[in-house]
């Protein structure tokens, strides 16, 4: 399997630290906001990292932190007269609402930073004492000049970029050094934490240091993150988890590109800045942005535009209702397997190898899709190639995960057949005033010939405006 390594800068041959295992760390949210539909990519293509190494047979260990504490957590609360961890708390399980909504898997484990503050501690006087790290009289700041390898990773060295650092309002004695650990002062009200270095609260690049390190080991296979944490925040990982090991931290830095708005960066200024949340109330299935998430290589920026999702939501209607005809297709006494069906499969799989080509390998799917259509115009299949076929395309969803998975349950069952036992006695009124009862519970009926049906998740095409 390759994947592009950031820090090679090419597409390298996955090779893991222990045979049949991959350690993968992911920069997870900062749990003061909704996370919007930007965030939201980064989370699928995790999903979707994962995934593919699991489908190839590796056990994976997925850590997803959650930042708990920074500058916006504690201004926030205080201005809405709320602790912490009561703000926190409330934003965090709207990030799990909504990556279950997009079906992304869940981690390994989610560790919270507030939850590892020992282990900052604990590298942070390791990095004094080596003498890559110093005192102020408002924090500990990490001495970027002492690490020779500083830049690796994204190409800035010391002294360059400054105008990406500037967050850091702190006293330093380079404008290029970042905060380890902020000393208290009143504007942190009761937020801080007394561990023998002053108190205070940790910065933000040693928190994902010490999760990585204390889940994962000192050496990890992969660490992942959207583009924009390349720099600072990735290299200053690096700078600090090598100082503190003397080892390599990362052995593969895999990077998502980013979501555009109609062609511009997400923005609430511009008016085009959208939660998932935001995309529900306008009526889309939250599998349809995934789908659209999908089709674009995780290397590429994704330009989201409400016609395109339109688009994709009704790919999503059409491919479900193609798979529920297929598996309620007549079965014929034909025995034989379709070559071209496995062919498929294959170059799925190659695709997937291929540095996650998650775009070519849907369309292997969509290629299966359109064999069933051609089955369903027939109105009969073979029973080994029905059951090749749906087999296929279940492998495939493993992956993806765009088919609809929950069933109607038993009143829309039910109604559904009282419909079809109106529609064979010819009371077409009433047989639609039930059809509009189930639309109404969120399923459509789709009929097939001879008098069968099957029920489809109900999905809304949203007109423009």
């Amino acid at each position: 399997m390759k994947i592009y390594n950031t820090l090679s800068r090419k597409e390298d041959e996955f090779v893991p630290i222990e045979k049949g295992k991959v350690k993968m760390y992911c920069c997870g949210p900062t749990v003061y906001d909704y996370i919007h539909i930007g965030n939201l990519r980064t989370f699928i293509f995790y999903d979707i990292l994962r995934r593919v190494f699991e489908h190839f047979g590796y056990e994976v260990e997925q850590v997803i932190n959650l930042t708990d504490v920074d500058d916006k957590i504690i201004k926030n609360s205080r201005e809405r007269k709320l602790s912490r961890e009561e703000y926190t708390g409330a934003y965090t399980r709207f990030f799990f609402e909504d990556i279950e909504k997009v079906r992304i898997k869940p981690a390994t484990v989610y560790p919270k930073a507030t939850d590892n503050i020992d282990k900052m501690v604990e590298i942070i006087d390791v990095l004094l004492e080596k003498g890559f790290a110093y005192k102020t009289e408002d924090g500990i700041y990490y001495d970027i000049s002492k690490f020779k390898d500083y830049g690796k990773l994204s190409g800035v060295k010391a002294g360059e970029g400054m105008s990406r650092i500037k967050a850091d309002e702190y006293d330093k004695l380079a404008a290029s050094d970042f905060a380890l650990w902020k000393f208290w002062d009143e504007s942190d009200g009761d937020i801080f934490w007394d561990k023998g270095i002053e108190k205070g609260r940790p910065g933000w690049h040693i928190e994902c240091s010490a999760m990585s390190n204390r889940f994962l080991g000192d050496t990890i296979d992969i660490h992942s993150g959207a583009v924009d944490l390349i720099f600072p925040h990735h290299e200053n990982e690096i700078a600090q988890s090598e100082a503190y090991t003397g080892k390599k931290f990362v052995n593969y830095w895999v990077h998502a590109e980013h979501l555009l708005v109609d062609g511009r960066k997400m923005s609430k200024s511009l008016h085009n800045f959208y939660t998932l949340r935001d995309l529900e109330r306008l009526g889309f299935d939250p599998v349809s942005f995934r789908l659209m998430c999908l089709d674009t290589n995780y290397r590429e920026k994704l330009n989201f535009t409400m016609d395109s999702l339109r688009r994709y939501e009704k790919t999503l209607n059409d491919i479900n209702v193609s798979f529920k005809l297929l598996q309620k297709l007549e079965e014929t006494d034909d025995s034989s397997i379709d070559g071209s069906i496995d062919e498929s499969y294959s170059k799925f799989e190659s695709a997937l190898a291929d540095n996650l080509n998650i775009p070519s390998a849907l369309s292997q799917f969509f290629k299966l899709i359109e064999e069933a259509n051609r089955c369903i115009a027939k109105g009969r299949v073979g029973k080994a190639e029905k059951r090749q076929l749906i087999g296929r395309l279940n492998d495939m969803n493993g992956i993806l995960d765009i088919l609809d998975k929950e069933e109607a349950g038993q009143e829309i069952s039910r109604l559904a057949e009282e419909r079809r036992k109106l529609r064979m006695k010819l009371d077409w009124s009433r047989a639609d005033e039930l059809r509009r009862e189930v639309e109404e519970k969120g399923y459509s009926i789709v009929d097939m010939e001879g008098g069968d049906y099957v029920l489809v998740k109900r999905r809304r095409y949203i007109s423009q405006g």
